[in-house]
């Protein structure tokens, strides 16, 4: 009797055992820092024009919905875009400072990916702002100011010590990069991240 009560537990959790994801240090992430966070924070490096992080965007919408209590940050580089990279990662402040971030950043990846319409100086940056809204003064208060270019080093320093050289990059916990070359898929990109926030 217990022989047959064994397998019996044994077929029921077959699935079980199945089901559950099986990632891999140096295959789906690294780490890239030895502490992790006590919060379910996930960083994104990106640039407006990284057509890549232009596509992602949508995944992370939806991560933040499967993880209702997800602190997603959003961090702009400025190696991407040549001459234009420090402005638009100025702007993507600008726009924090503002209010305005949510609004801004789908507006500014259409026109760059979509309308092909690249920025070609911060005159052009301050003319979408004010097109969606953003009154002039209230642009010019903030993009040279000493709140932004604190968060403009911020954002620096952040880029420098998980030395990030492509978007986008995604960090989990402040602890595990995600390799995703590996991960091959929209429901694994959820499950990898998911994973890797509950490790201590």
């Amino acid at each position: 009797m217990k022989k047959y009560i064994f397998v019996l537990f044994a077929m029921l959790m077959a699935p079980l055992v199945s089901a559950a994801p099986e990632f891999k240090e140096g295959v789906e992430y690294k780490v890239v820092q030895e502490t992790a966070s006590s919060k379910p924070v996930v960083t994104e490096f990106f640039s407006y024009v990284c057509p890549h992080c232009y596509s992602f965007q949508p995944l992370m919408s939806k991560l933040e919905q499967r993880v209702p209590d997800l602190v997603l940050k959003k961090v702009p580089v400025s190696f991407l875009g040549r001459e234009m990279g420090p402005v638009l990662q100025r702007a993507f402040g600008a726009a924090e400072l503002l209010k305005v971030e949510e609004q801004l950043t789908p507006v500014m990846f259409d026109r760059i990916h979509r309308q092909k319409k690249m920025p070609n100086d911060l005159a052009d940056i301050k003319a979408v702002f004010i097109a969606n809204g953003v009154a002039e003064k209230d642009f010019d208060g903030v993009i040279n100011s000493f709140a932004l270019n604190g968060m403009v080093a911020q954002y620096d320093k952040l880029t420098e010590r998980f030395e990030v050289h492509g978007t986008p990059t995604i960090i989990v916990k402040d602890k595990y990069e995600l390799n995703m070359s590996e991960i091959g898929s929209e429901e694994r990109f959820y499950q990898v991240v998911e994973y890797l926030l509950s490790l201590k």
